[in-house]
């Protein structure tokens, strides 16, 4: 099959779409703003689902009513990731139903170009899909390091896949599977079809309601997500 040939780019979420990590991310938030602010806060306040770590910090500094720096910004990114590598140590991880067999699927398929667009800063999306066995699956991704929204996420995703494949392939279909309305409206701001799950907090009535192209209750099917992404 000729390398420039037409490619079907897939861009996972990882929370709620590709795996759980049972609290950890929010832990790790919580013990880096004492850790490098002083800040004792344990932000029940911030929603993380669908939002992105840029925005989480921005909203806390804008509750505690203080600036955030670049400088600041970098140092608590980078705590942040040492607190969640050690909280994975002695952390639970679950993998969604027929995720690990899927994108063993699609990481062969050659029509396939696979990439990430998630609300974790990158070493924190690395560390999750790392500790539920699927970093391989990866190299290519966008992340909350340096945006707030995620469409713009999705915009450096998708960015950064086109620019690893050779010169002049283009993409026959653009698809995100993602677990939120976030994820949906981010795929339509890039002109991508959403497929949605409901493996997150959000029902298949939700996220019909929220206008995805497809949803389905999970992954476990290959055969069904296949047929939807046009792969069948």
């Amino acid at each position: 099959m000729r390398t420039d040939a037409p490619k079907t780019a897939v861009l996972f979420d990882i929370d709620g779409t590709l795996m759980d990590f049972h609290g950890a991310g929010r832990k790790s938030f919580v013990q880096a703003l004492e850790k490098v602010f002083g800040w004792r806060d344990d932000i029940a306040y911030i929603q993380f689902h669908g939002n992105t770590d840029l925005n989480v910090l921005r909203e806390i500094f804008t509750r505690h009513g203080a600036e955030l720096t670049p400088t600041k910004q970098r140092e608590f990114f980078m705590a942040l990731a040492v607190e969640l590598e050690q909280l994975a140590a002695g952390a639970t991880s679950t993998r969604h139903p027929g995720v690990a067999e899927l994108l063993q699927v699609l990481a062969a398929d050659q029509r396939v170009a696979l990439g990430i667009v998630t609300g974790n800063i990158e070493s924190t999306a690395h560390i999750k899909l790392r500790h539920a066995g699927l970093r391989h699956h990866f190299r290519h991704g966008g992340y909350a390091d340096e945006h707030a929204d995620r469409a713009d996420i999705a915009r450096q995703a998708l960015a950064r896949l086109r620019a690893a494949l050779p010169p002049g392939t283009e993409f026959f279909a653009i698809w995100m599977v993602g677990d939120t309305a976030h994820d949906i409206a981010a795929a339509h701001a890039i002109g991508a079809r959403c497929l949605a799950v409901a493996t997150g907090r959000f029902s298949v009535a939700d996220l019909c309601a929220a206008g995805a192209d497809a949803v389905l209750e999970n992954l476990a099917d290959t055969s069904a997500v296949l047929r939807l992404l046009g792969l069948r």
